[in-house]
C-alpha cells in the first residue's frame, strides 16, 4: 500500500532485465520524470590488471548514460556509439543543463600510435538522444579527477590543476560561444586565502561564487574542513574562505570531518535559495562508513543535521552519488556499502526521499505511479477509462 513518507528513504525497484552494475562517484540527476546517471563503474574488487590499467591512464570509466523512468519504474540504456567518447577518453567535467548532459573529455590517438590528444566538449540532449561534439581549445587545464563544471553566463568554470605532479586550485573557463578556454585565476601563494590543490572535490555555484566542497590530496592524508569553505568571486576574481554556522539544535553541530562523501546542490522550490546537501562518507576519525544526512543553506551559511527529521541513508556508504529533483526530492545511487569497512558490496540501488513537502499533486501522482507502473504503455483511452487526468499524466510519464 502507498503511504507518503517525507525525510524517509524508499529503494525505487525495478523488473528490467539490463540494468546498470554497481559503480561509484557517477553523476546523476534528476528531471522530475527521469534519472540519469552517467559514468564511472568501478565495480569492487578491482582486479590486479584494472589496477595496472588504471595506473597507466586507461580510464575505468564507462561511457554510458542509464535512464531509470520514475513512473513506468523501468531502467534503459541510452547510447549512441559514434558520438559517445572512446574508452581512451578520460571525462573531466560534467554538468547537466536544462535538457541536456555536457561532459568534457580528453583522449584520443593518432595512426602511428603517438599521443594525439584532443580536448571535446559534448552536448548530449536527453529528449532527442543525440549528441554534439565541439573541439576546445585556447589555454587548456591540465584537471585533476573530479567531474566538475559550473554554468556562469555564457562560461564553464573548473576549479583544479595537476601541475609537475602537484595540485593547484586554479580557476580556468570555456567560452560556451567559441570552445576558447582560459586562465582565469592562477594560484602563486601569494593570497593566504587561495585554497589548497586537490582532487576528487565537487563544485557548487550560487550567484557569483564558486564554492568546492571535499577533495582529497594525492600526496597526504589532508581531509578539508566543512567549516571553512572555499569560495571563489567570480567578479572581483578572488578567492575567500567562508564561515559557515552550525545546527544549534544537534550534536555535533557540524559534520565531522569525512572523506569519500557524495555532495548535491539544489534550488529550493519555496524561498528560490541554494542548499547544499551532503551524506555519507567515512569517518577520518575512527575510519567507518557514515550514513548521515547534511544541509547548508548558502544564504545563511547555517548547516542543518537532517536526521532530527528521520533522514539518514539507507546504509552506511561512502563513493555514493546524489541528486535532487525540481520539486525537492533527494535521490542517492551506487557507492561502496559498508559497516565495518570489511564486508563491502558495490552498490547498485536507487534510492529516494523528499526534502520537504511537496504539492499535493506530487504527492497523487506518486500514488498512481505506485499501483499504475504500467501507465507508460498504456493508451490514451485506457488512460482515460480509469479517471485520470490526461494532460498531467503525459506531462509527467514521457
Amino acid at each position: 500500500m502507498y503511504a507518503f513518507k517525507p525525510h524517509v528513504f524508499t529503494e525505487h525497484f525495478s523488473s528490467s532485465i539490463a540494468k546498470p552494475k554497481g559503480r561509484i562517484n557517477s553523476k546523476i540527476h534528476c528531471d522530475g520524470k527521469n534519472v540519469y546517471i552517467y559514468n564511472n563503474m568501478y565495480p569492487a574488487p578491482l582486479s590486479a590488471q584494472d589496477l595496472l590499467n588504471n595506473l597507466f591512464g586507461s580510464n575505468l570509466e564507462a561511457h554510458e548514460i542509464w535512464l531509470y523512468n520514475l513512473a513506468g519504474q523501468q531502467w534503459r540504456l541510452m547510447r549512441n556509439n559514434s558520438n559517445l567518447p572512446d574508452k581512451d577518453h578520460v571525462t573531466f567535467g560534467i554538468i547537466f543543463e536544462s535538457s541536456y548532459l555536457v561532459f568534457w573529455t580528453k583522449g584520443g590517438r593518432s595512426n602511428d600510435g603517438l599521443s594525439s590528444l584532443r580536448y571535446q566538449l559534448h552536448i548530449w540532449d536527453l529528449n532527442t538522444e543525440s549528441v554534439l561534439v565541439r573541439e576546445t581549445s585556447g589555454d587548456i587545464p591540465d584537471v585533476p579527477t573530479g567531474l566538475n563544471l559550473i554554468r556562469h553566463g555564457k562560461y564553464f568554470y573548473t576549479v583544479g590543476i595537476d601541475a609537475l605532479l602537484e595540485e593547484f586550485s586554479d580557476v580556468y573557463r570555456l567560452n560556451i560561444e567559441d570552445g576558447v578556454w582560459e586562465a582565469v585565476y592562477i594560484c602563486k601563494g601569494l593570497d593566504a586565502n587561495e585554497p589548497v590543490g586537490r582532487s576528487d572535490h565537487t563544485l557548487v555555484h550560487d550567484k557569483n561564487m564558486i564554492y568546492i566542497f571535499g577533495g582529497v590530496r594525492t600526496d597526504s592524508e589532508l581531509e578539508f574542513s566543512l567549516f571553512e569553505i572555499p569560495g571563489f568571486d567570480l567578479e572581483k576574481c578572488c578567492w575567500k574562505i567562508v564561515e559557515t554556522h552550525g545546527d544549534e539544535d544537534y550534536v555535533p553541530h557540524y559534520p565531522v570531518l569525512r572523506y569519500d562523501f557524495a555532495v548535491t546542490s539544489y534550488t529550493d522550490p519555496d524561498t528560490g535559495e541554494i542548499n547544499v546537501i551532503i551524506s555519507g562518507g567515512i569517518d577520518c576519525d575512527h575510519e567507518n562508513a557514515l550514513n548521515d544526512v547534511w544541509r547548508l543553506n548558502l544564504t545563511s551559511l547555517k548547516w542543518t543535521c537532517l536526521e532530527k527529521y528521520g533522514t539518514v541513508l539507507p546504509d552506511y556508504v561512502y563513493s555514493h552519488s546524489m541528486t535532487v529533483s525540481p520539486a525537492g526530492k533527494l535521490f542517492t545511487f551506487g557507492g561502496h556499502i559498508s559497516i565495518n569497512m570489511e564486508d563491502e558490496t558495490c552498490s547498485s540501488s536507487l534510492h529516494s526521499t523528499w526534502l520537504r513537502i511537496p504539492k499535493l499533486t506530487d504527492i497523487c501522482l506518486e500514488a498512481v505511479f505506485h499501483y499504475f507502473p504500467n501507465l507508460k504503455s498504456m493508451t490514451d483511452k485506457e488512460i482515460m477509462s480509469l479517471g485520470l487526468p490526461l494532460q498531467l499524466l503525459k506531462s509527467r510519464i514521457h
